[in-house]
């Protein structure tokens, strides 16, 4: 609403559909004082065979163009822009049109070039982009990467947190699928006029803040708690278990972001694994990531630890809720996640280090009987707090709290001057499915394959300033190889340090099932 220029009355301005909320304001406030970036997720697509080949090019662009076209006109927050982005009552504002142009980049690769290289510099480099004009066009970016002579093309999404959370990436790409086996090989779009889509005239269905459909109770000794913690000077803050040994540093922002995949027939193993100890692949990368960092790490400097897992809070938001009979949570994209921590104390990490210390082989730690058992141990630990977790519901969830904090602005320039919490956080989507090339058929031969599919699901997210210092984000398409990606803020973790817990991980995986 806004105020007539003639009358001073207060009258209703179509454009200007709804303030952020509580969530989104603060992941604006991220953006805004350059403490985060982007999020993304890149899935490689294989292509039918009647569009493969340099004689079918123009036409493959032209079924990629229209199907993310059909994609952006089923998702409302892609269709958004957000108005004084600044002040402390940011708008989400109706837009009349894209220009695809500012949105869809294709990068072709002649085929001697490196495509897995390729592909991660440019994660890096979109994770790290920043998005323009955010009153007059959407926070969000697809580059799309194909090589000469091959089966497949990389659509890589990427997006402005304000907009949706990171299942939404997952969501965006289940959808696209679907549109492109729909659309088959017909490039028509009647709402695209050269590269530029023109948006519904009706009211845009934004889904609503969390905060508004659902009762998010807090007990007063957990909100004293919270608030405690909150106002407690830094110099108090001496907790053996706060990652110390990474303090906050605002500038220089650069993401430093590495991948490994996994054989499908070893993650296979290690998920049986997982059952057997009744844990799950989040638990067990908590467990991985504690050693690797025990390991690394001097007690002097962590003695203790804590880590972080984020919580997919959309299985907990009613289907059709009032108000909102159109709401489909698991398939709508916007922001429904939070996070829960754990404590590793400075005991426990003493018996890590302890068997570590025994467990070397040329050179390097490796796998013997105590120290898994320590990493199976964390990891039903893990999975025992997420489990109580999801009983309470959004019961005491810091989510909850979120609307005691009037500006996000001062409040993240406050958490600079803190110690960090966590040291690590694990954040992952699980697996894509319903359009894998193992469930389409697109692996068949090419007299058989009719379908695009998915072979391989990679999840990525940018440096966040105050959050963990170490990112994991583990990813698959189903029936394919599990993606593992890792980020971390340049100047916070040493590149040696960030990519030996990497190797680890990638080490002990192919292990730990044996």
């Amino acid at each position: 609403m806004h105020k007539s220029k003639n009358s001073g009355q207060v009258v209703e301005d179509p454009k200007l559909l709804r303030k952020l909320g509580n969530n989104e304001s603060y992941q604006l406030a991220l953006y805004i004082l350059n403490q985060y970036r982007g999020t993304s997720v890149a899935c490689r697509y294989v292509i039918p065979p009647t569009l493969r080949g340099l004689a079918q090019r123009t036409r493959l662009v032209e079924v990629v163009q229209a199907s993310i076209a059909d994609n952006v006109l089923k998702h409302p927050v892609l269709q958004v822009g957000i108005a004084n982005a600044d002040s402390a009552q940011p708008i989400f504002v109706k837009l009349d049109s894209l220009d695809l142009r500012q949105h869809v980049k294709w990068q072709f690769l002649d085929a001697s070039a490196d495509f897995e290289a390729t592909l991660q510099e440019l994660t890096t480099s979109q994770l790290d982009a920043t998005f323009p004009d955010l009153d007059k066009q959407p926070g969000w970016k697809i580059v799309v990467l194909y090589q000469d002579g091959t089966d497949f093309l990389e659509i890589l999404f990427t997006w402005n947190h304000p907009h949706c959370d990171g299942m939404s990436g997952k969501i965006f790409h289940q959808t696209l699928i679907q549109f492109l086996n729909a659309r088959g090989g017909s490039n028509e779009h009647q709402d695209l006029d050269a590269n530029t889509l023109t948006l519904p005239a009706t009211p845009t269905k934004l889904p609503p803040p969390i905060e508004q459909i659902m009762g998010l109770p807090l007990e007063i000794k957990y909100l004293a708690k919270a608030l405690l913690e909150d106002n407690t000077p830094r110099m108090l803050r001496k907790s053996p278990i706060l990652a110390h040994w990474a303090p906050i540093t605002p500038l220089p922002y650069k993401t430093q972001f590495r991948a490994f995949t996994i054989e499908n027939t070893v993650l296979s193993r290690v998920l049986e694994a997982c059952g057997r100890h009744r844990t799950t692949l989040t638990g067990l990368f908590h467990g991985l990531v504690l050693v690797s960092l025990a390991s690394r790490l001097e007690r002097r400097v962590a003695p203790g630890f804590q880590a972080a897992t984020t919580i997919n809070i959309r299985r907990f938001v009613p289907l059709a809720p009032p108000g909102y009979p159109w709401l489909e949570p698991e398939r709508t994209m916007g922001n429904f996640v939070t996070q829960l921590h754990h404590s590793f104390n400075p005991e426990l990490v003493a018996k890590v280090r302890l068997a570590v210390s025994s467990s070397h082989e040329a050179g390097e730690v490796s796998l013997s009987n105590g120290l898994t058992s320590l990493i199976w141990d964390a990891a039903v630990k893990v999975r025992g707090e997420i489990v109580k977790k999801l009983e309470l519901g959004l019961k005491n969830d810091v989510v909850g709290t979120l609307k005691f904090v009037k500006d996000w602005r001062a409040q993240q320039k406050k958490a600079t001057r803190m110690p960090r919490e966590a040291s690590w956080m694990i954040t992952g989507l699980g697996v894509l499915g319903g359009g894998s090339a193992s469930e389409t058929g697109a692996t068949a031969s090419k007299g058989e394959q009719t379908q695009w599919g998915v072979r391989r699901a990679q999840f990525a997210l940018s440096a966040e300033v105050p959050a963990a210092a170490l990112m994991i984000s583990p990813m698959t398409a189903a029936g394919e190889k599990l993606c593992v990606g890792g980020s971390w803020q340049d100047c916070v973790l040493d590149v040696t340090l960030g990519e030996g817990v990497m190797a680890d991980l990638e080490r002990w995986l192919g292990k730990i099932a044996v």
